[in-house]
C-alpha cells in the first residue's frame, strides 16, 4: 500500500439575486441580498485501482434524480464511475431552491437556469479536484463542540411531543432528547505534510440566519469551513450529521458566526493532533432499499433510496438521503463499532424527515410531516450497519 492520492477543489455556486429560496414555506419573493458565497467542494481519492469522489454543497438538498444526473456528468468528465460519487448537502435554509418540482416555475426561470448550470459546476469542481491528485495521507479524529445545539423533539409530561423551535426554559416540564456534540474531522495531507483538505462533520440544522430570511448564506457551516481554510489552509468541506431533530441553541444576529467559529475552532484543535497514513485502500458499496410511504404518492406506495458507503482505509463515509433523527445515527455508530465514521445525512437524495419509530406515537412536526411509515428509520440503520460490516 502507500499509493493513496487525493485532490480537492472548490467552486462558487452562489445563485443570482431574485432566485426562489428553499427551507421556509413562508417566503413570498426571491432572494434580495447575499451575506456570503455558496460553494461546491470536491474531494477525490485514488488508491491506484479505484477512484471515488465526495462532493459537498452549500445547498438545502438535491433529489435522487438530480444526483443521478450529476453522477453521470461527473463520470463523463472524469472517468470516475457514477456509483463512486457521493453528493452531499449542508442543508442550509438560505440557499436556492433546486428541487425540480419547485425550481421550474415559469414565473421565475432563474432557478431552472441555475439548476442546469449547477450540474456542470459540480462536474467541473470534480474535474478540478481530480487534476490536483497528488500523493496523500489521511487520518481522522473526533472532538466536542458542546452547548451549540439541542433536540427540538421535546416531550411533555403526558408523553406527547412538543416541537420546540426555540430553546425552551430549562426549568420547564419538558424532557429533552439527546443531541450529538461530536465534531468529527477528516485530515488529508500532502506528501510534504501540509494540509491539502479537511472535512468537518457536525449534526445541527443550519437555520441560524432567520433574521435575514431573504439573504443567501451558507449559514454556520460556511463560517466553520472559512475559519479552517483561513487558519490552516487547504480546502475544507462540511458534512451534515444526523440532524433531523437537532437545531441551534440560539439563532440570528451574531449566532451564525459564533456557532460556526465554535465548531471551526474545535476542528482546528483536532487537526493539530490527527495522525495520517498513506496506507488506505478505497472501497465503495451501495444498497438500494424501499421505504414504505404513509400514503400513495404519484401512484407509488414505496420510495427507493440509495444508501452508499465510501471507505478510505479505516475511515468510513455513509450517505443517507434525508433528514435523519439523531438517535438513528447513534444506533449506527453503536452497532458499527468503527472509530472514524462519518454518517452524512442529506446525501444522494432529499426525501424529507426520517424519525425514529416512537416519534410517530409522540407526534411533533417531523413525524407528522414525514412521508414514511414508522420503522423506516430503523430499517435505514440496519442497511447502513450491514454495508459497513461488508466493508470491514
Amino acid at each position: 500500500m502507500g499509493n493513496l492520492k487525493a485532490g480537492a477543489a472548490k467552486i462558487d455556486i452562489t445563485p443570482p439575486l431574485g432566485c426562489d429560496m428553499a427551507g421556509y414555506a413562508g417566503r413570498n419573493s426571491g432572494s434580495e441580498t447575499i451575506a456570503d458565497a455558496l460553494y461546491a467542494k470536491a474531494l477525490v481519492f485514488d488508491d491506484g485501482d479505484t477512484q471515488a469522489a465526495i462532493i459537498t454543497n452549500d445547498l438545502i438538498g438535491v433529489e435522487a434524480v438530480y444526483v443521478n444526473q450529476v453522477r453521470h456528468a461527473v463520470e463523463g468528465a472524469t472517468g470516475i464511475p457514477a456509483g463512486n460519487v457521493m453528493i452531499s448537502c449542508s442543508h442550509t435554509h438560505f440557499g436556492p431552491e433546486v428541487h425540480a418540482s419547485r425550481a421550474t416555475s415559469p414565473e421565475n426561470p432563474k432557478n431552472r437556469i441555475y439548476a442546469n448550470m449547477l450540474l456542470q459546476q459540480l462536474a467541473t469542481v470534480t474535474q478540478l479536484a481530480q487534476q490536483q491528485l497528488q500523493p496523500a495521507r489521511v487520518g481522522a479524529s473526533t472532538g466536542i463542540a458542546d452547548q451549540v445545539c439541542y433536540n427540538r423533539h421535546t416531550i411533555r409530561p403526558d408523553g406527547s411531543a412538543q416541537t420546540s423551535y426555540r430553546l425552551p426554559d430549562p426549568n420547564s416540564d419538558l424532557t429533552f432528547g439527546p443531541y450529538d456534540s461530536a465534531a468529527r474531522v477528516l485530515r488529508v495531507d500532502s506528501a510534504m505534510g501540509e494540509l491539502a483538505a479537511s472535512l468537518i462533520h457536525f449534526a445541527c440544522h443550519p437555520v441560524t440566519t432567520t433574521d435575514r430570511m431573504y439573504t443567501i448564506s451558507a449559514d454556520y457551516p460556511g463560517y466553520a469551513m472559512e475559519m479552517v481554510e483561513q487558519g490552516e489552509g487547504g480546502i475544507c468541506l462540511f458534512g451534515l450529521g444526523c440532524a433531523g431533530n437537532i437545531v441551534p441553541i440560539q439563532r440570528e444576529g451574531s449566532y451564525p458566526r459564533m456557532i460556526g467559529r465554535t465548531i471551526g475552532g474545535e476542528a482546528i484543535k483536532i487537526l493539530q493532533w490527527i495522525e495520517t497514513s498513506a496506507d488506505a485502500e478505497v472501497r465503495i458499496a451501495h444498497q438500494k432499499h424501499s421505504l414504505t410511504l404513509k400514503e400513495t404518492i404519484d401512484g407509488r406506495t414505496t420510495e427507493t433510496v440509495d444508501i452508499q458507503c465510501i471507505a478510505v482505509g479505516s475511515i468510513y463515509f455513509v450517505g443517507l438521503p434525508g433528514e435523519i433523527f439523531v438517535e438513528i445515527g447513534f444506533d449506527i455508530v453503536e452497532r458499527a463499532q468503527q472509530e472514524n465514521l462519518f454518517i452524512m445525512s442529506m446525501t444522494n437524495g432529499s426525501v424529507g424527515y426520517i424519525p425514529i419509530e416512537i416519534a410517530y406515537k409522540q407526534g411533533g412536526y417531523e413525524s407528522n410531516s414525514s412521508h414514511f411509515r414508522p420503522g423506516c428509520g430503523e430499517q435505514i440503520a440496519d442497511v447502513a450497519v450491514e454495508l459497513l460490516n461488508q466493508m470491514v
